[in-house]
């Protein structure tokens, strides 16, 4: 079954997340100070060119623990506009499953020859995996920005050159711990996520632009 494929996992996975969380304590409730004119105008600029970039692909280190589950490996998301093939892959072959999906539907396939499809990926996650993981908000975060739907504002903290440090947003709080330089653009390279019931951190190894660029 594909949640004790990603859930059950051996001793040395579990020890992976640990190594990939160390140093990531719980984040607590922010009260950000408005940022200076110089950093709000960092920001709108960051903000457009990074909208401005809607094909793109990563690779990862991913590591997810909740209270009684755990599980790290690998990620590879490639974003094209709407439409987005992801790969989760477990360590030393321990499986992994691929989801390609857009607004309206999604399709999950295993290594072990499983196929689901269904028209919302988190629910589908859920369902499967355990994870309550918001992948249509994660496409924004991953890139350092909030996503700029309705609803109550996110709460924004800067660092000195007008990017995230903090983001607060939809019951998650999600920290920026290091940014590379991706054909122009400032990208993270290590985020930290967490609601209170799942904790996620991604070191990113690789940007790659819609161009083929890196």
């Amino acid at each position: 079954m594909i949640h004790s494929l990603l859930q059950r996992i051996a001793p040395w996975c579990l020890l992976g997340a640990v190594f990939l969380f160390s140093g990531c304590a719980s984040l607590s409730p922010f009260a950000p100070e408005p940022p200076s004119e110089r950093i709000a105008q960092l920001w709108q600029q960051h903000v457009q060119s990074v909208n401005a970039q809607t094909d793109w692909t990563l690779s990862a280190r991913i590591a997810a623990h909740s209270e009684d589950d755990g599980w790290n490996g690998k990620l590879h998301w490639q974003q094209k506009k709407d439409t987005y093939q992801m790969s989760f892959n477990a360590p030393f072959g321990q499986g992994g499953l691929q989801l390609d999906g857009g607004p309206q539907y999604v399709e999950m396939r295993t290594s072990d020859g499983q196929t689901m499809v269904a028209r919302d990926v988190e629910s589908l996650l859920y369902q499967q995996l355990g994870w309550r993981l918001p992948l249509h908000s994660l496409r924004y975060w991953v890139r350092g920005i909030p996503v700029p739907a309705g609803g109550k504002a996110p709460l924004l903290a800067f660092d000195e050159e007008g990017r995230l440090a903090r983001l607060q947003q939809s019951h998650w709080q999600i920290e920026y711990l290091a940014y590379r330089q991706t054909d122009g653009l400032m990208l993270p390279r290590k985020v930290y996520l967490e609601n209170g019931e799942l904790s996620v951190r991604l070191v990113i190894d690789r940007w790659e632009s819609g161009d083929g660029g890196h």
